[in-house]
């Protein structure tokens, strides 16, 4: 069913989510303690003097003596200009962010990841800090290599990696670590990665790609309303009202229902041809906000459903509320369309007043006149009504018919 331009673009934007959720990037600095039983073989020789000053600020670090533990560090690489050891620099670089002193840190962790490039806590930590302070294209570089030289692998963060391009606009350079990560080539897929990529998909515009994520999704966890509105919002941007209706349908009956989204649901079984179910959202809507465009919307669907009885009874609603020339101007052509030319003039008449400058409620009213055979109230309106440039010619041609009756 095509509907007109303005209603389409109703229905589009009252679909359009602004928020997306994705998960905040949630791990903690990593602090490593020296173990020489534990020191990799690939990483380079510790010394003796290292591991004295490594350990020894580590146990400030425990007290939370963050700025003795930094004193010392800085001390020993004053010492020790050309004697530079990744575990000193990635220590002090963490003495530093513990003690919040995220930009100074930085260069610290960028040295260590330089004297052993293999060092994946390095580059995870440099990852943290750049993401903290918003510098996210960074941030994604810096834990993909984290990613990369890890020896285990660990999918999280190739995610915090996609998540932190996706926060820097570069969708492009998240998806295809986001496709690799749901592809299960790692590990079964979670429901967070599949909802970042379904952002990527949806920002770029790949809609069918879209629709393949947002049902994988449901298929995990149908419960989750979120996902049911997303598809709905997708049908709906390809025109599809019929399955955008069924979706957001779901959608209504997994959470609690907002007023946005009742109208909607209204407008889309109008656009669908089904006003009596329209209506019943309508009716819904006006118990949360009984304003003048909610009641209009609910007395239309009466219309387009063949009940002026319950149309009327709507607008009857409405005016108690808060009366309105257009509302009155409803009414006078439920009841015109009823016969009841009586109480329809009144209400044009209301209509009228309300405001002056709409020729229609004076058209109307010479009608229902005429109708009633009241041919001077009649001719008063139709005159009034010819000073409205959309209204003159049917007027005036009314107002001829009239003379000629009283003429013969």
């Amino acid at each position: 069913m095509k509907l007109k331009f303005k209603t389409q673009n109703r229905i589009l934007k009252a679909m359009t989510i602004k928020n997306f959720f994705l998960s905040a990037l949630s791990f903690q600095l990593i602090v490593v303690f020296f173990s020489p039983a534990s020191a990799e073989s690939k990483a380079p020789k510790l010394t003796p003097k290292v591991q004295k000053i490594v350990y020894e600020a580590q146990q400030l670090m425990e007290k939370k003596d963050y700025l003795k533990a930094q004193g010392c560090l800085k001390k020993f690489i004053e010492k020790n200009p050309q004697k530079k050891h990744y575990l000193v620099e990635f220590t002090l670089a963490n003495a530093l962010a513990m003690a919040g002193k995220d930009r100074e840190a930085l260069p610290h962790y960028r040295a260590a990841a330089n004297l052993y490039p293999a060092f994946a806590a390095a580059w995870q930590n440099m990852g943290k800090i750049y993401f903290d302070i918003k510098q996210y294209d960074e941030a994604g570089d810096s834990l993909l290599k984290a990613y990369e030289v890890n020896e285990k692998k660990d999918p999280a963060l190739l995610y915090y990696a996609a998540v932190s391009y996706i926060m820097a606009k570069k969708e492009r350079k998240a998806l295809p670590h986001l496709e690799r990560l749901v592809s299960g080539e790692i590990a079964s897929p979670k429901t967070e990665w599949l909802e970042a990529l379904l952002k990527v998909y949806m920002d770029l515009g790949l809609k069918e790609n879209a629709f393949s994520v947002v049902r994988k999704l449901i298929d995990k966890n149908g419960a989750d309303p979120r996902w049911w509105k997303i598809l709905a919002q997708l049908h709906l941007q390809q025109t599809d009202y019929k399955n955008g209706l069924a979706a957001l349908t779901i959608h209504s009956y997994l959470t609690s229902i907002s007023l946005k989204d009742l109208m909607l649901l209204g407008d889309l079984n109008n656009a669908v041809g089904v006003p009596l179910k329209a209506a019943e959202y309508y009716e819904k809507a006006v118990h949360m906000e009984s304003n003048p465009a909610v009641y209009e919307k609910l007395a239309s669907a009466y219309i387009g459903a063949h009940k002026p009885a319950k149309a009327i009874d709507a607008l009857n609603r409405a005016l108690e509320k808060k009366p309105t020339a257009k509302l009155w101007l409803m009414l006078g052509q439920v009841l015109y369309e009823e016969e009841n030319y009586d109480k329809a003039y009144d209400a044009f008449d209301q209509s009228a007043r309300l405001d002056s400058k709409n020729g229609r409620a004076y058209l109307m009213m010479g009608y229902c006149a005429f109708q009633m055979g009241k041919k001077d109230a009649a001719r008063s309106a139709f005159q009034k009504a010819t000073h409205f440039p959309k209204q003159r010619k049917m007027a005036k041609a009314v107002l001829k018919q009239i003379g000629s009756i009283v003429s013969n």
